[in-house]
């Protein structure tokens, strides 16, 4: 597909001088900003609920352990 006059080059291609990537559409480029921001809030998300489960795993973990201590005691002392 060859360059048009009037019309701006694709981004990330080479300018009609050959000088480098022509800039980038205003619009195009804060589509990207929004879907790069988005993607950072979905990872800060994942991230938050991993931990929280990681914490709560550890609680019940716990929680457990303590009523296995408590039901061995009872079961080893004598009647």
């Amino acid at each position: 597909m060859q360059h048009q006059p009037g019309r701006p080059a694709p981004p990330g291609r080479p300018g009609p001088d050959g000088a480098g990537p022509s800039p980038m559409n205003p619009a195009l480029a804060a589509r990207v900003r929004q879907l790069a921001a988005q993607a950072e809030h979905r990872r800060a998300i994942a991230e938050f609920r991993a931990r929280r489960a990681a914490g709560q795993q550890a609680r019940n973990n716990a929680l457990l352990l303590e009523a296995i201590a408590a039901l061995a005691s009872l079961l080893s002392t004598p009647p």
